[in-house]
């Protein structure tokens, strides 16, 4: 296989040149070295074969090395050159620059901040513009929107991306060809654009596809599709991204070879049923997968991992093991040569190796299932083995080879993984095709997407439903802590050495049969499971004839969901975090529901709006309740322009002011100031006080409480802020139950020690500790549920 060693000698060149750091030129003379010695071994040994340890070299060994040190003198050679015409030549200087640059791709944007990578043309340190190169990466303020190619102007300082010892921030952006970092940085926006025109056209149909998604779609599905889509999973919590990755299943969230890989092969498998031809299956399939990462941006990324993904198709197709591994050791090298640093790259990595895994181990795997169940059956069981090969063995043979690498970088080994991922697989054809259906039909006729999209939904809510089911197992994940390199090469070493000498596996290498049946099968498997998940969809949302009130979690802020038996839904505030926000409203309002009927502002402060400004596109109001100061934060000015430019009818609110829910459920405002207003919720006998807008003299104006008297529910003010919580308001109130929004590890050090001591005696329940906290009436008695219990 002289492609595969070429492959991996330039490769291995690459890696030996970032571990000992050599001129270009050296490393380019060892090479002409290499030739002259294999050009003497040539002529000498012409007629006599030379011979090492009983091994007889050829004329191709002894030109090996030559590509050894080729490979070393690349790296070397695409090094970035710092100079004063370089970005990064400015790094760490103690003053603000002005750097003027265009967006070189769309902006990463995040629950409080927005990623800018730019593509730099001027730098002004004082003396005026000077044209300089290179990548750099900004953080700017969120709620923002920018696009691909806009030219903008930014002053700040400019800083050598950080490392540590447990990650390196500065490689990562390397490998992306950015050197230099600012963390803040004021904006000016340019006339003109600076992008490529076809990469701008792509551009604004993604992120015009990404808006409709969260249009069509509630969440934390809109988020799954996103990501699975469009390669956008920022929207997806943090508490559901780290439930992926427990559970092995993070793969299917981000635009990845492992995905591609498994996704490329159900495709075929599809498309060779219904064609009942299996060469223009394939050649389908690695169309889809080309098209698809075209239309979510094409950046290297994803371009990858579509190489990787219809590699492990090709080389599945061919049948013939050395044929793929010189295929995928040439994509390697060609990755390479595009950029040295890929080789470093977790992505690269996993792709490389699933792939790999999937050449190696596919078709033995399925020929000792296949072997194994002729064992047990002597029946004709060629539908199960097809529905295992589809959903069983192609993940387990990726896995094998990915698991060292991710126990290496992760340090933990999810067990659940082999159980988790052949109950997702099997529906995340139907996710890609009827979710990316929906969303690019919904931009031409918008009704019809939508009802396409309740089709697709149930797909996508049952993988949700499943990686959340699998991860509350206990034991699922082994930690393993820092795993030293050696033994990731140990575990390589051994599986090759047993893959290529073993010769109980080289007897099982036999090509599995297909089966339409067994497609019927699957799907018949994955529709039972879809529709228990629509059943309890359907169930959990619908009404229940009580009135509600979920304190939500996010963070130290609050956001408060009120649901009143006549199905309408009231917004209070929503916190900082638009994915913690948009989480929690998508899995409690109807599925059918894309509208807030009240969203009342009870707090102008940013903590609590920043969620707001993209929430409302998700989930418009149609009325509104604002309290404060309209210009006291940057979100409240969004949103009062927001409102504005979709004709929103804004109230004011008053004191004295009360907001008819219907059957005797109402909001009074108690108290109204710049900084907020005091409401009571009451129905018929239940009354809840949220005093989230409070300043220095609201409770004065209150007589602690008196003029309110007892309340059932109490939330604390500012997420227990001393002063704002006084004492004697607890006396007056005595409340049932007190509620604490407060974030796990408040970097004020909320909530108030005081505060604490003041409530010994109250039940408390805190969204730190107990998560979500729902409480439900129907006027009379008081029932309470929380996410979780508290330890």
């Amino acid at each position: 296989m002289p492609l595969l060693w070429v492959s991996l000698f330039f490769l291995a060149g690459i890696v030996l040149a970032a571990a000992c750091s050599l001129p270009t030129w050296a490393w380019a003379l060892l090479a002409l070295f290499c030739l002259l010695f294999s050009f003497f071994l040539y002529r000498a040994f012409a007629n006599n074969p030379l011979k090492v340890f009983h091994f007889q070299l050829s004329t191709f060994h002894t030109l090996l090395p030559i590509f050894l040190f080729l490979g070393s003198s690349y790296f070397q050679f695409r090094q970035p050159h710092i100079d004063a015409f370089h970005i990064a030549f400015y790094n760490d200087r103690n003053y603000d620059l002005l750097i003027t640059g265009s967006l070189a791709e769309p902006p990463d944007y995040r629950d409080t901040y927005t990623n800018l990578k730019i593509k730099t043309e001027a730098i002004d340190s004082g003396d005026g513009d000077l044209s300089v190169s290179g990548l750099m990466l900004v953080r700017v303020e969120a709620n923002e929107t920018y696009e691909y190619g806009e030219r903008i102007r930014l002053r700040g300082q400019l800083k050598t991306p950080p490392e540590n010892e447990e990650f390196s921030y500065r490689d990562y952006l390397a490998r992306q060809g950015v050197y230099a970092y600012m963390t803040k940085a004021e904006v000016t926006r340019l006339p003109g654009n600076g992008g490529n025109l076809i990469y701008r056209l792509v551009y604004r149909l993604k992120t015009k596809l990404v808006e409709n998604t969260y249009k069509i779609f509630p969440d934390p599905e809109a988020s799954l599709f996103s990501g699975i889509l469009f390669g956008v999973d920022t929207g997806l919590p943090q508490r559901l991204q780290q439930a992926f990755k427990n559970t092995g299943t993070a793969h299917i969230i981000a635009i990845s070879g492992f995905n591609i890989a498994i996704i490329a092969g159900l495709f075929f498998a599809t498309f060779k049923a219904i064609l009942k031809n299996e060469k223009l299956g394939a050649a389908l399939a690695v169309v889809f997968v080309f098209l698809y990462a075209f239309l979510v941006g094409g950046d290297p990324a994803v371009m990858r991992a579509a190489f990787m993904g219809s590699l492990s198709l090709f080389a599945r197709q061919v049948g013939k093991r050395n044929t793929g591994m010189n295929t995928l050791a040439a994509v390697a090298l060609v990755m390479a040569l595009f950029n040295p640093l890929v080789l470093w790259d977790i992505g690269f990595q996993l792709s490389f190796f699933a792939t790999l895994g999937l050449i190696l181990y596919a078709e033995p795997f399925s020929n000792i299932t296949a072997r194994a169940i002729e064992k047990i059956s002597k029946r004709d069981n060629s539908a199960m083995v097809k529905i295992l090969n589809e959903n069983v063995i192609l993940t387990l043979a990726a896995q094998v080879m990915t698991i060292p690498i991710m126990a290496y970088y992760f340090q933990r080994i999810s067990l659940i993984s082999f159980v988790a991922n052949p109950f997702i697989l099997p529906v995340q054809p139907a996710v890609m095709i009827l979710g990316g259906l929906a969303v690019f039909v919904s931009i031409i006729i918008q009704p019809l997407g939508q009802a396409l999209a309740w089709v697709a939904w149930p797909f996508a809510s049952y993988t949700i439903r499943v990686v959340e089911f699998f991860d509350k197992f206990p034991n699922g994940v082994i930690v393993l802590g820092d795993v030293p390199l050696w033994i990731i090469y140990m575990i390589y070493t051994s599986l090759l050495l047993v893959t290529f000498n073993g010769s109980a596996l080289q007897s099982w290498f036999k090509a599995a049969a297909s089966s339409l049946r067994a497609i019927a099968l699957t799907l018949a498997f994955s529709l039972a499971f879809i529709c228990l998940v629509i059943f309890w969809g359907a169930a959990s949302r619908s009404g229940d004839g009580e009135f509600h009130i979920t304190f939500l979690e996010v963070g130290s802020a609050d956001a408060v969901l009120i649901q009143t038996p006549q199905g309408r839904n009231v917004l209070i505030n929503g916190g900082e975090s638009v994915s913690d926000l948009s989480n929690e409203l998508g899995r409690r309002l109807p599925l059918f529901t894309r509208k807030l009927d009240w969203l009342i502002i009870a707090s102008t402060d940013e903590d609590q709006l920043a969620a707001l400004p993209r929430l409302v596109e998700r989930y418009e109001p149609q009325n509104v309740l604002w309290a404060g100061n309209v210009q006291a934060s940057f979100s409240a000015r969004l949103l009062d322009e927001y409102f504005a430019q979709n004709s929103i009818p804004v109230h004011r609110a008053e004191v004295g002011q009360r907001l008819e829910l219907g059957e005797g459920s109402f909001i009074e405002v108690q108290a109204e100031g710049p900084r907020g207003a005091v409401l009571l919720i009451q129905y018929k006998n239940f009354r809840a006080l949220l005093p989230i807008g409070v300043d220095s003299s609201t409770f004065e104006s209150l007589e602690y409480g008196n003029t309110i008297g007892k309340v059932d529910v109490l939330l604390l003010a500012d997420s227990g802020y001393a002063p704002s919580n006084p004492p004697d308001i607890f006396e007056n109130l005595n409340p049932q139950l007190v509620v604490l929004d407060v974030a796990a590890g408040d970097l004020s050090g909320l909530p108030s020690q005081d505060v604490l001591e003041a409530l010994d005696g109250y039940s408390l329940l805190r969204t730190d500790r107990n998560g979500w906290i729902d409480i439900s009436t129907d006027g009379a008695e008081m029932r309470v549920s929380v996410e979780r219990d508290s330890e």
